[in-house]
């Protein structure tokens, strides 16, 4: 892997985070006593409900390629690998960026 295609896997590592944390900011009064369909839902609100959804399959994704990688990096014992997997499956989005440091970015090809 390029040091460019290591750091826009980076940032897209990161993107799940920021969401958490713009989910959390939003208001969750609209969020769990709107429809996002009637007229009265702001206009925002349809295309963050969409975006959410998005937002799982990107997860979802991001997680299969770090479980793909994890499982063939020839330099983790099946320990680490064992621990690396519990983490991604509790912490998903917390413990992939984490990962990305020490095993990808800092890794030299």
């Amino acid at each position: 892997m390029t040091k460019g295609q290591k750091l826009a896997l980076g940032v897209a590592t990161v993107i799940p985070a920021l969401y958490i944390v713009l989910v959390l900011v939003t208001p969750l009064k609209i969020v769990f006593t709107e429809d996002p369909t009637s007229p009265s839902a702001p206009d925002w609100f349809l295309y963050f409900t969409a975006f959410h959804f998005f937002m799982y399959l990107y997860t979802g994704l991001l997680f299969a390629f770090y479980v793909i990688h994890l499982l063939g990096n020839r330099s983790l014992s099946k320990e680490v690998k064992a621990l690396w997997l519990l983490a991604f499956l509790l912490f998903s989005v917390l413990s992939m960026p984490i990962y990305w440091l020490l095993h990808i970015w800092r890794t030299k090809d």
